[in-house]
């Protein structure tokens, strides 16, 4: 039986989450893994939708993998949330059709990334969000995100090597950099924190989000991508310099990757 895991965790204390050597942390495809030995008795490999780096937030992450005898679902959710750690936990769980696989028949990843812009850090958002103390123009930081929606080569905005011409082993899992952007927005969140109400007039302690939607995501494309939307809000690139680094297609050219604590993956689309 072929299942669907919606799953949600903290990555603070995950160091991504794809398997990697034991010796290199905790991850979040090795404690579910794990996970299911542990219920079921025998290896069970999973695949996941999108691949998340170190320190990076998921309330949509997808997960799937077969099981032979079947389980009932409310059984498996429990058992499952029984085991797993805390900052791991499966959200829903779904008998999916016959060759589903949670990455490649995924048709749009969403993400959002969230900058909190004050003078002072607040302690409660450091693991949610980057703290930028500079004025952000958020209208300037959206209109310059429009020139990534469609269909473009974003090997300007990619990590791991792949950005950089001639640098980085190939990969055949990853051999194109083309990808389509459905969703690009900046705005003002409409609330300061979980905990306090609408900040008065004037304030100029604020959230500011930046939604991204895509067919697909190359590694640290987010957070590169965000960091240039910055350089935009921040007055030290301009509205056009986004199209133009894009269409230069060199990762040496894009601005600083944003750090990973302000990014969630909120959902995966099928």
């Amino acid at each position: 039986m072929q299942y669907k895991l919606t799953i949600e965790y903290d990555g603070k204390a995950f160091h991504g989450s794809q398997a990697q050597a034991a010796e290199r942390g905790r991850t979040v495809q090795g404690e579910l893994e794990r996970a299911l030995a542990q219920l079921t008795g025998a290896p069970v490999r999973i695949a996941l939708a999108g691949r998340t780096d170190a320190g990076v937030h998921a309330r949509g992450q997808v997960a799937s993998f077969g099981l032979d005898p079947a389980w009932p679902r409310a059984k498996l959710q429990q058992a499952l949330n029984g085991v797993l750690p805390s900052d791991l936990k499966v959200q829903a769980i779904e008998r999916a059709v016959e060759g589903f696989h949670a990455r490649f028949s995924a048709q749009r990843r969403d993400y959002r990334y969230l900058i909190w812009h004050a003078a002072a850090p607040a302690p409660l958002l450091r693991d949610r969000t980057w703290h930028v103390r500079a004025a952000l123009d958020v209208a300037a930081m959206h209109q310059a995100g429009q020139a990534l929606r469609g269909t473009h080569d974003f090997a300007s905005f990619c990590g791991g090597g792949l950005g950089v011409p001639n640098e980085g082993p190939p990969d055949p899992d990853r051999r194109s950099t083309v990808r389509e952007m459905m969703d690009v927005s900046c705005y003002v969140w409409p609330h300061r924190s979980l905990y306090e109400a609408e900040p008065p007039a004037g304030d100029t302690e604020r959230l500011i989000a930046v939604d991204l939607s895509a067919n697909a995501f190359l590694p640290q494309m987010v957070r590169t991508i965000v960091g240039s939307l910055v350089a935009v809000g921040q007055g030290k690139w301009t509205v056009d310099q986004v199209a133009a680094v894009l269409a230069q297609t060199d990762r040496r050219l894009a601005a600083p990757t944003a750090p990973p604590q302000g990014l969630c993956l909120v959902r995966v689309l099928y």
